[in-house]
């Protein structure tokens, strides 16, 4: 299971780090990097 994320420089996300829980939302405004997150997470499966 995915515990945690740290993305630097890929696409907009300049220095993200993220844990995941059981349970994560991810929310936000247009044009923030929602779909850029779930694209790292499929660029590294």
């Amino acid at each position: 299971m995915l515990t945690r994320l740290k993305v630097s420089g890929f696409k907009n996300l300049v220095d993200v780090d993220v844990r995941f829980g059981p349970f994560t939302c991810v929310a936000g405004a247009n044009g923030v990097g929602k779909s850029n997150l779930f694209d790292a997470i499929k660029f590294l499966s």
